[in-house]
C-alpha cells in the first residue's frame, strides 16, 4: 500500500509541474499519437496545455502552426498568432506567420498590413527579410519579392538574397530571371562561385535554359570577366564544347593570378572525358605558368596519366588462350597502340623533361618519371631514354609498389637493349637488397631469353618448391617448365630448334617482330621434324595475325592439323573468319569441327557457348 501511495504521489507531482521535461516529452508523444489516429482537436488541446505552462515552447507553436495549415483551420491560426503576438510583440517570426494565415484566409489586405508592420518594426534585421522571402516564394508573390529585394538591397548590399531568389526562379523555370540573380551573386560573392556553378550546371540539364545561360554569361563576362569567365568555361565544358571551355579558361587566367587548383581540376576532368588534346594543353599551361614544386609535380603526373590513358592494348579478346596467354614469360609489352598526337607528344615531353629536372625528389616526381619512361619504352621505343627515366624514377624515392615496378621495367629495357648480362646483374643486386618473388621471376625470364636452359630449369624448380600452388606465378612457372620437358628432349635438333624459338621470343621483347618471324621460319625450314614445330607454326600464325596478314596467318595454323594443337588451330581459323573476314557461316564451320572431331577438347564448352552467342547475333 505504501508503494502504491508513492507512485500516485509521483504521478501527481509530474502533472502538477507542467514545465517538467519528462511531462512535456510525454505530452508531445501523446499529441503525436492523437495526430496519427486523426484526433486533431485532441492534439491541439495538448499543445495549448503545454503553452499554458510554457508560453514560449517553440516546438508546440510550430506544431500548432503546421496543424492549422495542413487542415486549413485558418481562423484558429489567426486567433492563435494574434494572442502570441500580443504576448511577444518583439518576436519577429510571428509577423510573417500571422500574415500568412490572413493571406490563406483570403484577407490579403490584412496580410500585407501585418507583413509591412513586421518589416518596418525589424527593418535592420536581415532575418525578417529572409523569412519574408521564404513566405513570398512559397505563395508565388513575385511583385512582393521584387519590392522586398529592392528595399533589402538598399539597406544591406546589392546581392542580398540573390542566391535564394535565383533558386526560386530556377524552380519556376524563369531561367532569365534566375540567371540575373546568380550573376549578381557571382559579382558580389565571388568566394561562393562553386555553389553558383553547380546551380547553373544543374539548370543546363533543361535544354530550354542553354541559350539563356550562354547569352547571360557571355554578356556578364564582358562587364566582369574575372568573376564570370571561369563559370562560362565550366558551362561550355558541361555542353561538351571542350575547345571553347579551354580557350575561355585561358582568357580568364590571363586576367589575374592563375588558380592552379582550378586548372589541375580542369585537366583531370578533361582526361576523364577522354579529351586528351585539351587535357594535355591544360597540364602544359600549368607547367608553363607555375613555380610551385607540388603543383608542377601534380601537373606532370596528370600529363603522364593522360599519355598512359592513350596506351591501349592492341590485341583481340581471343575466344580461348592460344599461346600461354597472360604468362609473364611470353607477354609482349609492345602489343599496344596510342592515339597520342605526335606533335603533342613531342612538345609535351620536351616541356616535361625541362620541368622534371627542376623538382625536388619525391614519390610524386618518381611516379612522373616512371610514366614518362613507359611512353619512351612502349610507344616510342627509345630504350636509352627510357632507361634514363626509369633510373631517375628509382632515384626519386618511389613508394614500394612503384619501386618494384621500376626495377622490373629497368630489366625489361636492358633486355630490349640486348644487355641481358647487365639485366641479370641488376636484378641480382636488387634481389639481394630486398628478396621478392617478382624479381626472381624476372631473373628466370632473363636466363630463359639468354638461352641458359639448365639455369632456367634449376631456378624454375627452386621457385616452384618455395611458393604456394595458389600463388599467381605458380602456373607460369609450370608452363615454362613444360616447354623444356616437352620440346627439349635429348635429340640435338630439338635443342637447336628450341634455342631458335627462344631467340624469336627475345626479338619480340626488343620490338623486332620481323626478326622474330624470320627466326621461326628458319626453324620450319631447317628443323621441320622437331617436336616444337607445331608450336612454332601456331606462334607464326599469331604473329601474322598481329600484323594483319591474315592469309599467312591461316596458312601457318593450317600446318598444325593432326597435332596436339589442332583444336587451337581450328578455333583460331574460326576467329579469323569471324572477326576479320566477317564470314560468320565459315567461322561456325570451323567451330563446329571442334564439337564433331575434337569432342574431348577442353575448349569444346567455350566453343559451344560461343557458337550459340554468334548464332543469336546473326539472327
Amino acid at each position: 500500500m505504501k508503494i502504491y501511495y508513492t507512485i500516485i504521489l509521483l504521478l501527481f507531482s509530474t502533472f502538477s509541474f507542467g514545465n517538467d521535461y519528462l511531462s512535456i516529452k510525454s505530452s508531445l508523444k501523446t499529441a503525436k499519437h492523437l495526430e496519427n489516429i486523426g484526433d486533431i482537436d485532441g492534439a491541439i488541446a495538448i499543445f495549448y496545455s503545454i503553452l499554458d505552462e510554457k508560453p514560449h515552447h517553440s516546438l508546440s507553436i510550430e506544431r500548432l502552426k503546421t496543424l492549422f495549415m495542413n487542415y486549413q483551420r485558418y481562423d484558429e491560426g489567426i486567433n492563435f498568432f494574434q494572442k502570441q503576438l500580443s504576448r511577444s510583440p518583439n518576436n519577429l517570426k510571428l509577423y510573417p506567420d500571422l500574415g500568412e494565415f490572413y493571406f490563406l484566409n483570403n484577407n490579403k489586405i490584412e496580410a500585407k498590413t501585418i507583413w509591412s508592420n513586421g518589416l518596418n518594426k525589424f527593418k535592420n534585421s536581415r532575418s525578417i527579410y529572409r523569412i519574408m522571402l521564404s513566405k513570398y516564394t512559397r505563395l508565388g508573390l513575385d511583385k512582393e519579392i521584387h519590392e522586398l529585394l529592392k528595399i533589402g538591397r538598399k539597406k544591406f548590399e546589392e546581392s542580398f538574397l540573390s542566391y535564394e531568389t535565383g533558386v526560386y526562379y530556377q524552380a519556376k523555370k524563369a531561367y532569365d530571371m534566375a540567371m540575373d540573380q546568380y550573376i549578381l551573386y557571382l559579382i558580389y560573392e565571388p568566394k561562393q562561385v562553386n555553389i553558383i556553378e553547380r546551380r547553373i550546371i544543374l539548370m543546363s540539364d533543361d535544354e530550354e535554359s542553354i541559350p539563356i545561360i550562354e547569352k547571360k554569361l557571355s554578356i556578364a563576362s564582358e562587364k566582369n570577366p574575372k568573376k564570370i569567365l571561369n563559370v562560362l568555361s565550366q558551362f561550355y565544358f558541361k555542353k561538351q564544347d571542350y575547345k571553347q571551355s579551354y580557350e575561355i579558361k585561358v582568357k580568364w587566367s590571363n586576367l589575374d593570378k592563375i588558380n592552379h587548383e582550378k586548372w589541375l581540376e580542369f585537366g583531370n576532368e578533361l582526361r576523364k572525358e577522354n579529351q586528351y588534346k585539351y587535357s594535355i594543353d591544360a597540364y602544359n599551361f600549368i607547367l608553363k605558368n607555375n613555380r610551385n614544386n607540388n603543383v608542377s609535380g601534380r601537373a606532370l603526373l596528370g600529363l603522364a596519366n593522360t599519355f598512359e590513358d592513350q596506351i591501349i592494348p592492341d590485341h583481340d579478346q581471343h575466344i580461348i588462350p592460344y599461346f600461354f596467354d597472360n604468362n609473364i614469360f611470353f607477354e609482349d609489352p609492345f602489343q599496344v597502340y596510342s592515339s597520342i598526337s605526335q606533335n603533342h607528344l613531342t612538345s609535351s615531353i620536351e616541356l616535361y623533361d625541362s620541368i622534371l629536372v627542376t623538382l625536388k625528389k619525391s614519390p610524386l616526381v618518381s611516379e612522373a618519371y616512371f610514366k614518362l619512361g613507359e611512353i619512351q619504352y612502349r610507344i616510342l621505343q627509345d630504350f636509352d631514354q627510357a632507361y634514363y627515366l626509369f633510373n631517375k624514377a628509382l632515384a626519386n624515392h618511389p613508394e614500394e609498389q612503384l619501386r618494384v615496378e621500376t626495377i622490373l621495367r629497368i630489366s625489361d629495357v636492358l633486355i630490349a637493349k640486348s644487355q641481358l648480362n647487365q639485366a641479370l646483374e641488376f636484378l641480382k643486386k636488387q634481389n639481394k637488397r630486398n628478396p621478392l618473388t617478382e624479381i626472381e621471376m624476372k631473373e628466370i625470364l632473363v636466363h630463359f631469353l639468354n638461352g641458359d636452359s639448365d639455369t632456367t630449369l634449376n631456378k624454375v624448380n627452386e621457385l616452384i618448391m618455395k611458393i604456394n600452388p595458389i600463388d599467381p606465378f605458380f602456373n607460369d612457372l609450370i608452363e615454362l617448365k613444360n616447354i623444356f620437358t616437352k620440346y627439349q628432349p635429348k635429340e640435338k635438333n630439338d635443342t637447336i630448334a628450341l634455342s631458335h624459338f627462344i631467340k624469336a621470343e627475345l626479338y619480340l621483347r626488343q620490338k623486332k617482330i620481323g626478326d622474330a618471324i624470320k627466326e621461326l621460319i628458319f626453324i620450319t625450314d631447317n628443323y621441320n621434324n622437331t617436336k616444337i614445330v607445331p608450336l612454332v607454326n601456331l606462334r607464326l600464325g599469331l604473329l601474322h595475325y598481329r600484323i594483319n596478314d591474315y592469309e599467312n596467318s591461316l596458312k601457318f595454323v593450317s600446318f598444325i592439323e593432326d597435332t596436339d594443337l589442332s583444336d587451337k588451330g581450328k578455333i583460331f581459323k574460326g576467329q579469323i573468319y569471324e572477326k576479320k573476314f566477317f564470314d560468320y557461316e565459315k567461322a561456325i564451320e570451323f567451330y563446329m569441327e571442334i564439337l564433331d572431331k575434337n569432342p574431348k577438347s577442353i575448349y569444346s564448352e567455350p566453343v559451344r557457348y560461343h557458337i550459340r552467342t554468334l548464332q543469336k547475333t546473326e539472327s
